[in-house]
């Protein structure tokens, strides 16, 4: 679980540091890549999938609610919004280790915190999982 918190942490720090850096205009207009174009929200996203696979089964559930809460702290910015959103795909192996009960509790949560609107494909899989497990 440290090493989850750790990765966000790290990730955080790395786009605020990219932001700082940006040149004027940069990223503008499809041009010039940007902070977005960094090739650290790729190796952030296997960063987390790899810390999951070594969370102890004991603390799953703790980390799975931190991996899905981290969007919703940071929605403000939407470079870090989007990312863990897209994280949000390195639960699904552990969600079928959910007791049916943590799992229906979860899904209502899940289902009030991202609305409809907001789901892209990786939360539409979470959503389908936690209700296969009711």
């Amino acid at each position: 679980m440290e090493e989850l918190q750790r990765l966000y942490e790290d990730y955080l720090d790395l786009v605020a540091q990219l932001q700082r850096d940006r040149k004027p205009f940069e990223g503008a207009f499809g041009l010039g890549g940007g902070p977005a174009a960094h090739p650290c929200h790729q190796q952030f996203a296997k960063d987390v999938e790899q810390a999951m696979a070594r969370v102890p089964e004991e603390q799953r559930l703790q980390a799975i609610e931190y991996i899905f809460q981290q969007a919703l702290d940071h929605k403000g910015d939407p470079l870090v919004y989007w990312m863990f959103m897209a994280v949000h795909g390195a639960t699904l192996p552990y969600l079928k280790g959910l007791t049916s009960q943590q799992a229906r509790d979860l899904q209502w949560w899940y289902e009030k915190a991202y609305p409809r609107s907001e789901r892209m494909p990786c939360q539409k899989r979470v959503l389908s999982t936690l209700k296969k497990m009711r």
